[in-house]
Formats: structure tokens, C-alpha cells, sequence
């Protein structure tokens, strides 16, 4: 199946994380040991209060540490970017790549901007795009390409690719035009609209409250590393032209399934736009890349691919668009807790989810269909207190008896699956504290979004597309950013002046109204989870205590 980028920087060791600890993704409900006081005295360990793996390096406090460095201002973005014509690109694509009779055709004043439309009718299932192995740009490719030499290829992948990329672009701009990728470089967008492009303001009050915010500032510090990396070799790559390239990997990037994994960009595919629940992904077998769709294609309908099961906040992250609230089958609430450093036998439980290959702290997704078992049980075991510390490691395989085998994942472990091996630990007592503790955790969450939930869905229910109309606020909102109205004189149509889709260059009031609505449908939807959850997991409680009232009478 076709991934985009955001999976793959997870395991890129230059990029680190990519905002995302590992999770566990089965859904449903059902913990132990210790007491229900002492699990809800634990209920705050979350990840700025819990033991760190020794590779961590996210900040304690987000709002409070030093932000990284202002977005490139597009003075420092290569010129040449995004002053191809679709017309050249498409000259390119068929004369220079061979690419055979699309029944596609390239858009791009579509919703989403860039996008493929069908020319005739597609059936379900028929190959579309055939674009030549030679059309691919891969690490091998890159490599060949260049002309930074040999240090080139002792980079990490995604580095070597933004360094091909930005040394391409830089080539360009300094009159060397002929590259065999220099029309498709100088027709890709100057900006995508992912979190690297947001000035730091935004991510600080448009992301306030959700993980997402987070999983932001460790995008944006993984990719600030990679830049100082690629400059101690390479100091003639500058770090606007090097950023804007990891904004196009994070973008564009396709993890070739059949290829081992292979990353590539690939020219043309990479117009397909997403679709909440596609199923049309990108083959790559027989040496050319295609795409089957899900669905038939009248003439005139755009034509989608999946990015993989992506939550908004995801999307938001790498691609810089979310979904409208409710569209999203995917959408999800990370969950993380971890052991309280004030637990008497801390460190014996950490040592003891290492050698199961898990970390001590975690994290797991809510979903408005449930929760994983996986977290109850968990949680059962950081929050046991047993005597005697040498029995944690048989508490630890009591609870999770089964997770070890995919190597500690929790977040593939289940993936699909129900009813895993393992239990919750400490009879009815233990299920009654570990919900304690998830309502308290869920009540918490709910607490942090500075908006009221009407101002938020208010937001998120504007037409990004068009001029915002800003909201009557009967009382201040803490940390709320609108978008300013458009200047008056301005306005084309109810559409946004001087946009173009094809450059990706908006206007900045363009950009924020933008950011605006795709963060408050991620914060709306994050919000509408965790009431679910909260809910559903006090519900539970009620009945357990009931039943434990009726077994003591």
C-alpha cells in the first residue's frame, strides 16, 4: 500500500520521531494492581511528568522553551521554484519521460489546490498513470544526479533526497538549467502548507491544547537538526533552500511497497490528492508506477489516492489541509502516559518494559469507536505496587504477555486484532482504578484546548476557500487567532485575491485563514473522541462499582 511521508520519517534516525511515539491500535475497552487512590494520585504521569527514554528530547514545557527558527521567508526559497507553467511540466512529463495517453488531466484551481481530474470515464480497478521507472527520483537516482560528491551518499535518506532537492534548485537559480529534473524542481510549489511553513505564533496558539502541537515541534526541531547536519558537509546549501525541500519530502514522499520500502518522489503521482477512506493506492510492480482507484470516474470528477489511514492531525502535520469534521474514518486522540517518577519502584518498572522491548512511556489512540485494551492493561501494570519489587517483571509479562513478540510495538502489535493476550492487572479493583485514571486523563485533556468548543466549531466550519468573516465573541478567548478579514478592495468574487494554487504562493491572510480552519477541525474532532471516551469510560466505572456494591452485600 502507498505511504506518504510522515510514516516514513518515524523511522528516519536524522528526522527522529516525526511527532509520534509508537501506539497500540486495537479498540476496545477493559487494568489492576495497587489501589484505586493511589492509581488516581497517578493519573498526571503523562509525558512531561514521566521517565524519559534516554533518546528523548522533547521539551518540558512547548510554550515556555526556545522556538525554533522563524519559517523561511520566501526570499529564501530558490527563486526558480514554482515558475514552470503547467504547460512545461506536462511537455516534460510526456515528451522528456515518456509518459504514455493519460485519461487524466492536471487541475489546478480544484479546492485542494493541484490536483488529477478524469478526462473520460474510469472504470474501477483500471491501471492509471504508468509513469516510467525513469521518471522516479530514488536515493540511487539522487546519488547519480549530484554533484556533491561522495558525502552525499553517506547521508540518511531523507537527507540525501532534501539535499538533492535543494542542491537542484540552487543549480537552477545559479543558471544551470540542465538537470534532468530541473523542469519538475521549478514547477514543484514554493509552499505546501505543512507545519515547517507556519510561522511560530501559529503553532503556538492554533495548536494549543491538541498533541498535535507537540508532534509539531518535534517535526520542526527533527528537520532544524537534519539542516545542521547537511550544512557541516555541505555549507553552500542554504538553509531556506534545504528547508523548503524537507517541506516537499514531507509532502510528496512515496514509500515504494513493492521496492523494498524505497523512497522516491514521483512526478505526476504526485498530484493525486487525498480522500478520507480511499482505498486506491499506488502499485508499483512491473517496473512503472500506477493506481488502480476504488471507484468508478465520471469525466470531470477529481480522481483520489490514499496517503494511508491518516488521523487529521496527521494531515495537518505533513500536508497542511484536514478534513471537515466527521469525514475522517481515521481520526484519532494520542493518548500517552507513562511511569510517575515518583513511583517507589520507578525504575525497577521501566527496566522491566525494556527487557519486554516496550518503553515506559507510551502512547495510544482514542477513537470514537474505543479505546485498546492494550492501554488498560498497560496502564494496570505502571500504576501496580506490589511488596516486593522483584516481582515486576512477571507483573509486566502477566499484563502484556504477547506484546513483546512484535518487539515491544505497541502501535502495530494489535493492529486489526481484538483480544490480546495479556490481562489487566488486580481483579475488579484494578478495572475500577485504571478507569479512574483514564477519566481523569480524558477530563484533563479536555481542559487544555483554550477555546470553548462552539468557538472551535465555528472556526472549523468555515470555507477555508474563501474570506473569513470573523466571529462575534461575547467574551475574550484565550490564545484565539482569526484570521484578519480581507482588506477592503480586495476581494475577487468572494474568492481570495492574488491566490495561486499552482505556485502554492497565498497571501499570508490566505495562509492563516487556512491554518485556522484545518486546526480547529483537528481540535474539534480530538475534542469530540475524548467526550466519547470520557463517557463511555465513567459509564463503565458505574457499572463496576455497582457490581462491586452488590458482591460485598
Amino acid at each position: 500500500q502507498r505511504q506518504r511521508p510522515a510514516a516514513a520519517a518515524a523511522s528516519h534516525p536524522a528526522l527522529g520521531a516525526g511527532g509520534h511515539q509508537t501506539r497500540s491500535d486495537d479498540a476496545d475497552g477493559a487494568w489492576g494492581g495497587g489501589s484505586g487512590r493511589r492509581g488516581r494520585a497517578r493519573a498526571g504521569s503523562v509525558r512531561l511528568n514521566a521517565i524519559q527514554e534516554p533518546s528523548a528530547a522533547a521539551p518540558e514545557d512547548p510554550v515556555a522553551e526556545v522556538l525554533p527558527l522563524g519559517r523561511a521567508d520566501d526570499a529564501e526559497i530558490p527563486a526558480p521554484v514554482g515558475t514552470a507553467t503547467k504547460e512545461e511540466f506536462m511537455d516534460w512529463m510526456l515528451r522528456a519521460q515518456s509518459l504514455p495517453a493519460q485519461k487524466l488531466e492536471l487541475v489546478v484551481d480544484l479546492p485542494e489546490g493541484r490536483g488529477l481530474v478524469a478526462r473520460e470515464k474510469v472504470g474501477r480497478g483500471e491501471s492509471l498513470l504508468e509513469i516510467p521507472d525513469a521518471t522516479l527520483i530514488t536515493v540511487a537516482r539522487a546519488v547519480a544526479e549530484s554533484k556533491l560528491g561522495p558525502a552525499h551518499a553517506a547521508l540518511q535518506e531523507w537527507s540525501l533526497l532534501a539535499a538533492f532537492l535543494a542542491e537542484q534548485a540552487l543549480a537552477i537559480e545559479a543558471g544551470d538549467t540542465g538537470g534532468a529534473f530541473a523542469t519538475y524542481i521549478r514547477a514543484l510549489p514554493r509552499r505546501t502548507g505543512g507545519v515547517l511553513d507556519w510561522p511560530e505564533e501559529d503553532v503556538r496558539t492554533l495548536l494549543a491544547g491538541s498533541p498535535s502541537q507537540r508532534a509539531a515541534y518535534e517535526r520542526q526541531a527533527s528537520v532544524d537538526g537534519a539542516i545542521e547536519v547537511i550544512r557541516a558537509q555541505f555549507p553552500q546549501l542554504t538553509p531556506g533552500a534545504l528547508r523548503w525541500a524537507f517541506d516537499i519530502l514531507f509532502s510528496r514522499l512515496i514509500r515504494l511497497p513493492n521496492r523494498g520500502g524505497e523512497l522516491a518522489l514521483v512526478p505526476w503521482a504526485d498530484m493525486l490528492n487525498h480522500k478520507p477512506g480511499c482505498k486506491a493506492y499506488i502499485d508499483d510492480s512491473g517496473g512503472k508506477v500506477c493506481l488502480s482507484p476504488d471507484r468508478k470516474y465520471q469525466p470531470g470528477e477529481q480522481v483520489f489516492a490514499s496517503y494511508g489511514t491518516r488521523p487529521s492531525s496527521e494531515l495537518l502535520i505533513s500536508y497542511g489541509f484536514a478534513p471537515e469534521v466527521g469525514d475522517n474514518p481515521d481520526d484519532e486522540y494520542e493518548l500517552v502516559m507513562g511511569i510517575d517518577p515518583a513511583d517507589r519502584w520507578a525504575e525497577q518498572k521501566a527496566a522491566a518494559l525494556r527487557k519486554l522491548g516496550l518503553s515506559p512511556v507510551e502512547s495510544f489512540p482514542l477513537r470514537l469507536r474505543g479505546y485498546p485494551k492494550q492501554l488498560l492493561q498497560y496502564a494496570s501494570f505502571i500504576l501496580c505496587d506490589p511488596e516486593d519489587p522483584g516481582e515486576l517483571p512477571d507483573l509486566a509479562t502477566e499484563a502484556l504477555v504477547g506484546n513483546a513478540a512484535m518487539k515491544g510495538l505497541l502501535g502495530a502489535l494489535t493492529r486489526g486484532k481484538r483480544g490480546t493476550q495479556g490481562e489487566v492487572l488486580g481483579g475488579p479493583a484494578g478495572e475500577i482504578a485504571v478507569r479512574e485514571m483514564l477519566a481523569d486523563l480524558t477530563s484533563d485533556a479536555l481542559g487544555k484546548y483554550p477555546n470553548t468548543l462552539e468557538v472551535d466549531r465555528n472556526i472549523a466550519a468555515q470555507d477555508p476557500s474563501q474570506p473569513t468573516k470573523p466571529l462575534k465573541k461575547k467574551k475574550a478567548i484565550v490564545a484565539e487567532v482569526l484570521p484578519p478579514a480581507p482588506v477592503e478592495g480586495t476581494e475577487n468574487d468572494g474568492a481570495f485575491p492574488n491566490a495561486d494554487a499552482w505556485v502554492g504562493i497565498f497571501p499570508e491572510p490566505v495562509r492563516q485563514t487556512q491554518r485556522s480552519v484545518a486546526a480547529a477541525r483537528v481540535r474539534v474532532s480530538e475534542r469530540r473522541i475524548l467526550a466519547k471516551t470520557d463517557s463511555e469510560v465513567r459509564l463503565q466505572l458505574r457499572k463496576l462499582k455497582a457490581a462491586q456494591m452488590t458482591t460485598k452485600v
